[in-house]
């Protein structure tokens, strides 16, 4: 399942984790530009980086409130569940 994750900027230490539901890879690399074809291993493989002004556009695919916290990093990512 894909998730999205904040980590507090001061201690790293994660402070929310979202399942983003319905997700899929093409839409991870829509909403954050990213075209992979160059690199050496595909999005799917590990976690982006997700800008603050980026973070709401994955709040469609979660089914819980979400508030962009300005001293945390967000992450997206595809993790077994």
């Amino acid at each position: 399942m894909w998730h999205l994750e904040a980590f507090d900027n001061d201690t790293e230490l994660r402070t929310a984790k979202y399942l983003l539901h319905d997700m899929t890879v093409e839409i991870v690399k829509e909403i954050l530009g990213i075209d992979d074809s160059d690199f050496e291993l595909p999005v799917i493989a590990g976690q982006s980086g997700v800008p603050h002004d980026k973070v709401l556009e994955f709040a469609k695919y979660i089914h819980e409130p979400i508030e962009v916290d300005p001293n945390c990093e967000y992450e997206v990512g595809l993790f077994a569940d």
